[in-house]
């Protein structure tokens, strides 16, 4: 561990110029690897057959382990700063880890995938091995539960909870399997979808601990206002880099509302957008240069208003190392073209953009 730890500090001091929120983040990496581990020794004892398991996560790189468990490692930096202990972050660690494996499964399920940190190697086709899984870190889940509730009554109002939220982002997601022919305005889009499909998603982290943490209570609901806030401009980024799929499925998504409402690279009815040649929908930051510009920074100020408000409960990433960490997981992802974009310029060509009072879209 100790070849580790400094490891994944020299990577985060590269990533964030900041050293205490570099240590800060290396520190969260580290407890979640050791969550992770315990949580796949748990799988392999429940396995009936050993060799049957996959892990490949934890083979990976400091970057691609901290790209691929971002806001999971994100929670945990979180927990730490509003005094929830060592022990019980590793629980609500592993509580977290289950469903999202569960989730990982399921739409491996539904695409004939083989992906996630848990597989299984069994011949044939992929929905045995996804089922199979599924139901083993259900297990997990469970014995997570069992050790962060006080009680019965504790356990049955956290699984409720649990429930409750899945419920309402599947519900949301239903929805958005057909055809969207009425474009919502921006904010209307923020306010009654994106709440769901971004935001929602990653306040899932805080039921469990809400519930169970009492005298951390107020801390938790302005952490996961904070989230809320990082969530959405997640969500808002995705937009952008799923344009052009979005348009042909004809889901929501925020450039496309923002060009039809705001129009500010000229008039664009959602008639003539969809009539747009796939090439132009692949690089909307050329052909609309600036409505993309506008909902980057859209996304990254609703990020920025996020990591402020976790700030304020003690979380060491103040505004600039906020904009690093942001413009780090930009380049993690091979984005560095759309952060071009945020800060004024696409390619080589500067683009004057109309100033846009973004605090109207953050969420009350």
């Amino acid at each position: 561990m100790g070849e580790d730890s400094g490891t994944y500090l020299r990577f985060m001091e590269l990533a964030i110029a900041h050293r205490g929120v570099a240590s800060v983040f290396a520190e969260a990496a580290l407890r979640h690897k050791v969550m992770e581990r315990a949580f796949n020794e748990r799988l392999s004892e429940i396995c009936p057959k050993s060799g049957l398991l996959q892990f490949p996560h934890m083979e990976l790189a400091p970057a691609q382990y901290w790209q691929r468990n971002f806001f999971s490692i994100l929670f945990l930096s979180i927990f730490d700063a509003i005094g929830i202990t060592e022990q019980r972050q590793l629980r609500y660690g592993a509580l977290l880890h289950g469903i999202r494996g569960v989730v990982t499964a399921t739409d491996n399920i539904l695409d004939d995938e083989a992906k996630g940190s848990v597989l299984m190697d069994l011949s044939g086709g992929k929905v045995l091995p996804n089922v199979l899984v599924m139901l083993m870190e259900s297990g997990v889940v469970h014995e997570a539960m069992l050790d962060v509730c006080h009680d019965r009554e504790a356990m049955k109002e956290t699984w409720r909870s649990l429930m409750q939220a899945l419920f309402a982002l599947g519900a949301e997601e239903s929805a958005e399997e057909g055809a969207i022919e009425h474009v919502l305005s921006p904010k209307d889009l923020l306010d009654q979808i994106h709440r769901f499909r971004g935001g929602g998603l990653l306040q899932l982290a805080f039921v469990a601990p809400e519930i169970n943490e009492p005298h951390l209570r107020h801390k938790i609901r302005v952490a996961r206002d904070g989230i809320n806030h990082i969530g959405l401009a997640l969500q808002i980024i995705d937009d952008i880099t799923d344009f052009e799929e979005d348009l042909r499925r004809r889901n929501h998504n925020m450039l496309r509302s923002w060009i039809v409402y705001n129009q500010p690279d000229g008039p664009c009815d959602d008639a003539a957008l969809a009539q747009t040649p796939v090439e132009k929908l692949k690089s909307p930051e050329i052909y609309f240069g600036i409505a993309t510009q506008q909902v980057m920074q859209l996304a990254i100020e609703m990020a920025l208003a996020g990591f402020a408000r976790l700030h304020e409960l003690g979380h060491p990433v103040e505004r600039s190392a906020a904009r690093e960490l942001i413009q780090a997981m930009f380049k993690l992802r091979g984005l560095e073209r759309l952060w071009q974009v945020y800060e004024g310029s696409s390619g080589n060509r500067q683009r004057p953009t109309p100033r846009v009072d973004y605090a109207e879209y953050l969420p009350s």
